[in-house]
């Protein structure tokens, strides 16, 4: 065991939130288990909400010999990814879904409805792209219209909830969810059944929605947006620029925003409906105008940003990570530590539950998990585990 470890792991068993690590003690950050074969298997869900049936895809990773077959991984990705961004980097390396299999750690890697295609590559080009809600039949854009307004937070984790029980029932599932999905893995308790969720581990992942309303109103560090309810955002060079993902090219052997958006369109979905914008940012305002024009309840549009249930916060513990030049998670909120978002998150988590620390990395961005080195998130991860962090 390195020093660099010596030190995480004693930061882990303190009551720091902050775990500042250096770049050379990132670098000499190493697996706690010896790698292993793994499968892989495709596996789908349909079920009703909104008056739709709706279709949720994930993967299975299945280790030949389990760290722990207690436990296990679910993934969920950024608001225009899917499953696939967790498997592979753009350049081909393992993404974090199959470290953490390698790792011996069964991983549940899901995508939102509507992102996946059959077949899982997109053959479409972004501009053209529409949301595929069914994966055996077409849709007239009319109903696609009206899917993308009632395609709400909880249809989504209700598709989590039965693939998460289906593959992982009678586990204790530690939750990771990036941007977009680290809110949704924080309500995967509320969804799943069969299993008891344990523990949240994080790269650029924040908090509940309604958490980011509180950091946003108490420390001023991001502009209330509203998106126009019936756009559809569609992901581009530009705007990877404009959103600050351009990371130092040492990191990206892929090159620049250019050559990420190509390699990694045919496999993100590169779309985001307003609704999913509007909720992930707790856009009170117009998020007012769905029910009115869906005839839904006003809860299926506003419940995602209650408050954690106070009995699942005390039984778990949390581990955030969070990049140097992540824009929106660690650079905005400006010089006082504690108006970072991740931060704020942390100090959240860490007066509710069992225990929190956020684990700080030089360098990185929003898309560091699949960056060179991503490979050291998991390994953050699995070191705390094999601590003990996450035991009961």
């Amino acid at each position: 065991m390195t020093s660099a470890i010596e030190k995480y792991l004693t930061g882990v068993k303190s009551n720091e939130l902050l775990l500042p690590l250096t770049w050379d003690e990132w670098l000499a950050i190493a697996p706690p288990y010896t790698d292993g074969k793994f499968s892989s298997s495709e596996v789908t869900a349909r079920y009703q909400r909104n008056g739709y049936d709706w279709d949720m895809h994930g993967t299975l990773y299945t280790p030949e010999k389990e760290t722990d077959g207690r436990r296990a991984l679910v993934f969920f990705h950024g608001g225009a990814g899917s499953e696939k961004i967790m498997d592979l980097t753009p350049d081909g390396r393992p993404g974090l879904a199959r470290v953490a299999a390698a790792q011996g750690f069964k991983v549940l890697t899901l995508t939102y409805p509507g992102h996946y295609p059959p077949g899982g590559v997109w053959q479409v080009p972004i501009p053209e792209r529409q949301p595929i809600y069914l994966l055996d039949r077409q849709l007239s854009p009319e109903e696609i219209a009206d899917r993308n307004l009632k395609c709400t937070f909880n249809v989504i984790l209700q598709g989590a909830g039965l693939l998460t029980d289906q593959h992982l029932g009678g586990r204790e599932i530690i939750g990771f969810g990036h941007s977009t999905g680290g809110p949704m893995a924080a309500h995967l308790t509320r969804f799943s059944k069969k299993t008891k969720v344990i523990g949240l581990v994080g790269f650029g992942s924040g908090g509940p929605d309604g958490w980011r309303k509180e950091w946003r109103d108490q420390t001023g560090a991001e502009k209330y947006r509203e998106v126009p309810i019936d756009q559809v955002s569609r992901r581009s060079p530009d705007s990877f620029k404009n959103s600050g993902y351009v990371d130092p090219e040492d990191l990206t052997p892929w090159g620049g925003a250019d050559d990420y958006i190509r390699l990694v369109s045919p496999l993100r979905s590169q779309m985001k409906t307003s609704l999913c914008d509007n909720q992930h940012n707790a856009a009170v305002g117009i998020l007012e105008e769905y029910p009115k024009r869906t005839g839904l309840p006003r809860e299926e549009y506003f419940d995602h940003l209650q408050e954690p249930d106070a009995n699942w916060l005390k039984s778990i513990r949390v581990l955030l990570v969070a990049g140097e030049n992540d824009k929106g998670h660690w650079v905005n909120g400006g010089a006082p530590l504690e108006d970072k978002r991740e931060m704020f998150m942390g100090r959240k988590y860490a007066a509710t539950s069992r225990g929190a620390h956020v684990v700080f990395i030089p360098r990185y961005g929003h898309v560091g998990y699949s960056e060179l080195y991503n490979e050291k998130i998991a390994y953050l991860w699995l070191w705390a585990f094999q601590s003990g962090y996450f035991d009961s």
